[in-house]
């Protein structure tokens, strides 16, 4: 999405938000008045600003009154970015690891954005972390954990049986055809996964019954 430009950007966040439940906006290498001018200009199409996360920024997450802000793993403490945001505003944290992740949770982040789990070549030459870490650090978190990097639509029922409570996805949507089509289907494979999921978990309820 950096390298994008801010009418293009805007424009898809406009089209595809529908069909996610947020939209990331990150300028790292242009300063938070750019962003700021990114995330007014979101929300001047017409994307719910509930639905925006600020990255890393949280000035601008609070100049604009975003539904979450995304901290790094390196970045402000989670409790202290919390203190200051408004009262129903989540704050995730990005992590690579296991300990991260315990750092984050046990700082009062909301959840936490792990990965990557697939090889992208947003990271050539980075070894992907794999479903298995994924899976041991779901299990070991008491809070939700987003699974990020290199996922494709039929990744997706593997991802939730790791135990990952969402995806987070960049170049599947940005770098497609057709974004809004890329979102649709990574929206319905989602929902298919959970729909499945919930009629698991009843059929259990009915036998301990």
């Amino acid at each position: 999405m950096e390298n994008d430009s801010h009418a293009y950007v805007t424009q898809v966040a406009a089209a595809i938000y529908p069909y996610v439940h947020y939209v990331h906006a990150r300028l790292k290498q242009k300063g938070a008045s750019k962003l700021l001018g990114l995330t007014r200009s979101m929300v001047e199409q017409g994307v719910p600003v509930q639905q925006i996360v600020v990255n890393d920024r949280v000035d601008v997450a609070l100049l604009i009154l975003a539904g979450a802000v995304q901290l790094p793993a390196n970045g402000l403490p989670a409790q202290d970015v919390k203190s200051l945001l408004p009262k129903g505003t989540r704050c995730g944290v990005s992590v690579h690891s296991l300990e991260e992740a315990q750092i984050a949770e046990r700082a009062g982040a909301d959840y936490v954005l792990y990965g990557h789990v697939y090889e992208t070549h947003c990271k050539p030459g980075v070894v992907p972390r794999g479903t298995a870490q994924l899976e041991r650090i779901c299990r070991l978190s008491n809070i939700p954990v987003i699974a990020l990097g290199g996922i494709q639509p039929d990744h997706i029922p593997e991802l939730y049986h790791a135990g990952a409570s969402g995806i987070a996805v960049m170049s599947g949507i940005w770098e497609a055809e057709s974004p809004i089509a890329a979102a649709m289907e990574y929206r319905q494979m989602v929902d298919q996964v959970v729909r499945s999921r919930c009629k698991e978990t009843r059929v259990e309820e009915f036998r301990k019954q």
